[in-house]
């Protein structure tokens, strides 16, 4: 954990950076406050002793926070909402589904290659805190349960590499982002995999 909180710090060194006042008009930090939505795709890469076995579900997220600029670089701490769904069939338990709740504290910097009045074109890199915190869960033709992350061997905590690209069109700006875990998803004595994609659609502030 003392690793992960220096990596979160080492990320924040930008913003610190950017944030600072300058000597010159023309070259203070602008800041823009995102409100967000999307949806995406996760992959869960189970690495079992039969193989690889893969499963794909779709969810969405919301959330905001600011973003700051300074001349080609800039940099953004969001928070976000996420939710994704899930169905299996086991040969002992049966068909269930459900959904998972999780939150996540991204915090990307990057690069502004191409900027003009009315767009912009942003490259980022980063690293997302992501904490999973509830697991609801409905078995056919029984009840549904509601389940902390440690009862059915969920990660509570994530820790996840962020690559992406988004621009501003005006007062809007549309994200495309690909994220990979850098620990197991699972508590399994297996690794699990999480890859994820997302598009997302803001309105700035």
């Amino acid at each position: 954990m003392k690793k992960l909180f220096l990596i979160s710090l080492f990320l924040l060194a930008p913003i610190t950076v950017l944030a600072a006042p300058s000597s010159s008009a023309a070259q203070q930090p602008k800041m823009d406050i995102k409100l967000f939505g999307g949806a995406s795709g996760t992959t869960f890469v189970s690495m079992l002793e039969t193989g690889r076995e893969r499963d794909t579900f779709t969810g969405w997220q919301i959330g905001f926070g600011p973003r700051i600029r300074r001349r080609a670089w800039f940099a953004e701490v969001l928070f976000s909402f996420n939710r994704w769904s899930f169905a299996f069939t086991d040969p002992e338990v049966g068909s269930f589904s459900g959904r998972v709740n999780s939150f996540e504290l991204p915090i990307n910097a990057g690069y502004i290659p191409y900027k003009n009045s009315y767009f912009k074109l942003f490259i980022y890199a980063g690293y997302v805190n992501h904490f999973n915190t509830k697991i609801i869960a409905e078995v056919a033709g029984g009840p549904t349960l509601k389940l902390r992350p440690k009862e059915v061997d969920f990660a509570i905590y994530q820790a996840i590499a962020r690559f992406g690209a988004n621009f501003d069109l005006a007062m809007f700006n549309v994200d495309f982002n690909y994220s990979i875990s850098l620990n197991s998803a699972t508590k399994t004595s297996f690794r699990t995999g999480y890859h994820q994609i997302q598009l997302n659609l803001a309105y700035l502030f």
